[in-house]
């Protein structure tokens, strides 16, 4: 196959629609993270719901592709590092700060 012949085949990753979705998921799971971080004193990894959820919803949109979901799914799986924050504020609170 000469380079010539090549077909590419741009995907746009960086949609206004995965970083919407991204940020709505993240703070969902944020959200329950800290309740649950609160009330049991454990988390839970936020990295495959994002991604089967984020799979769904992206697969009503007939121009959505991997990359998109790739987007979203590492968005949303920040929301497990991000929720660790209460154990930090917890132990502020115990040495009285």
């Amino acid at each position: 196959m000469k380079n010539d012949e090549r077909h590419e085949l741009n995907l746009p990753e960086l949609t206004m629609r995965g970083m919407l979705l991204g940020a709505i998921l993240t703070i969902i799971f944020i959200a329950s993270n800290v309740y649950l971080g609160l009330k049991v004193g454990l988390t839970f990894s936020s990295a495959i719901p994002a991604a089967v959820i984020s799979m769904a919803i992206l697969r009503m949109f007939k121009n959505s592709n991997i990359l998109e979901n790739n987007m979203v799914q590492t968005q949303a799986s920040a929301a497990g590092t991000l929720s660790a924050i209460i154990f930090i504020i917890l132990g502020m609170l115990m040495i009285g700060f």
